[in-house]
């Protein structure tokens, strides 16, 4: 128990320190300690991983909230609507109802996890291609209609990030697509350099116009929650935690659709939205670990390193083990919870300093940040060369296309491919 409580800190600090690194997160935590993992036995790894994940998930709201760029993709409607209150002034209640909705949602998926564990191989039956094709739809729609720009243009940036996702060689079946004979893009487009070409520095061009916006937000000093966001955080917390075990769809998808559900049917909607994301994303990141323990399915990057770390050490993914071995780790998750609870709140009481700091020197503030990213990338990508220069590329057309909303390429990355495979198998299943 003392080991596992070590290990409990030692994810939750590395989560607090990576989570704050816009670009890092769980995989660039988890590979810098990879060393010191490899040497521990799997039910401490998976410990590790909790408390990161945990961590992460609540101070990758700082770069969002502050600049309006996302930690990570799950972090963007954080980072669209939380920067937007920040702007007028009410940081410090972005801060805290961002606090609380995370924590409820941590405090939901703990208690739906355990009042399904004992049968939760039942439930993973109702997951099939049919239901994903059901929700993966809905998402596309969603993404489509709920857009602020001409549809078309929606439409046409979902299905570029779907053609950059697919761009490479596929190590299954050995076949290339979109090289055009060109042995770099054999190694595929990495999404830290999508989403900072395509993303990031579009959205740092739109602020650099509204950067006088910003005034001096309120001292967070109390707890309190933003009026009326408790039901937007339960609702995120339960999409979230469905989207979570859905392979391939995770916490993105859950922030994603949760907060426009929020924004289609609630009043007063940004506070609220940002409360659905936030508890959606912390719901999802937990319940994203069940498929990882019971169906041996690792679904982001770093759950792959967890993945074979584990094994390494003799670890068998079934549901039995999960209950014997690590059932645990889930009492674990309330004190670390309400550690980042308190760190992510009070450490925001320097939203006025760097509020007016930001609004004084912001061009040098985002170059700052845009490298701090870029070099995050390219400490952890293998080929130098190469993420140079598709960053290069990728940053002139994501300024070319400056004006548009650019979040439909971040979905149609991760959704696109999804939603094909799941159709096609549907197709098979109805036919």
């Amino acid at each position: 128990m003392i080991e596992l409580s070590l290990w409990a800190i030692i994810g939750t600090i590395s989560g607090v320190i990576f989570g704050m690194i816009p670009g890092a997160g769980p995989f660039i935590a988890t590979a810098t300690l990879y060393p010191f993992l490899q040497g521990i036995g799997p039910t401490n790894i998976m410990m590790y991983y909790v408390g990161v994940l945990i961590a992460t998930n609540y101070t990758n709201s700082i770069t969002a909230i502050l600049y309006g760029i996302p930690g990570d993709a799950a972090a963007i409607v954080t980072a669209r609507d939380g920067h937007r209150l920040f702007k007028r002034g009410k940081g410090s209640l972005a801060v805290s109802t961002n606090a609380i909705s995370s924590t409820i949602g941590v405090a939901f998926s703990v208690g739906l996890m355990l009042l399904l564990l004992p049968n939760i191989i039942h439930v993973f039956k109702f997951y099939n291609s049919v239901l994903q094709t059901i929700i993966i739809s809905l998402a596309v729609i969603m993404i489509t209609l709920f857009t602020k720009q001409a549809y078309w243009k929606t439409i046409l940036l979902f299905i570029a990030g779907g053609c950059l996702a697919h761009i490479g060689l596929d190590p299954q079946t050995y076949k290339s697509w979109g090289t055009f004979g060109i042995s770099y893009l054999t190694l595929g487009i990495p999404f830290s350099v999508v989403m900072i070409g395509l993303y990031i520095v579009p959205e740092i061009t739109k602020m650099q116009n509204s950067a006088t916006g910003i005034t001096k937000p309120d001292k967070i000093n109390k707890f309190a929650v933003g009026k009326n966001t408790l039901t937007s955080s339960l609702l995120g917390s339960m999409v979230g935690f469905w989207s979570g075990m859905i392979p391939g769809i995770t916490n993105i998808l859950g922030s994603y659709m949760s907060s426009q559900i929020v924004k289609r049917f609630f009043k007063a909607p940004i506070l609220k939205s940002t409360a659905a994301a936030e508890a959606a994303n912390n719901s999802g990141a937990l319940s994203s670990l069940l498929p990882l323990l019971i169906l041996a399915i690792p679904i982001t990057g770093s759950e792959v390193l967890i993945y074979y770390l584990m094994i390494e050490n003799g670890f068998e993914f079934n549901i039995a083990n999960t209950l014997n071995e690590l059932s645990a780790i889930i009492y674990f998750v309330p004190p670390v919870a309400i550690f980042c609870l308190t760190i992510s709140w009070y450490g925001f009481n320097l939203l006025s300093r760097v509020a007016y700091f930001y609004k004084r020197y912001n061009v040098i503030v985002n170059i700052f940040i845009l490298t701090i990213i870029s070099s995050v990338g390219l400490y952890v990508y293998p080929i130098k060369d190469w993420y140079i220069i598709s960053l290069a590329v990728l940053m002139v057309i994501g300024y070319l296309i400056r004006r548009w909303d650019t979040t439909p390429i971040i979905y149609g990355f991760f959704l696109s491919d999804l939603f094909y495979e799941n159709l096609v198998r549907t197709l098979i299943i109805l036919s």
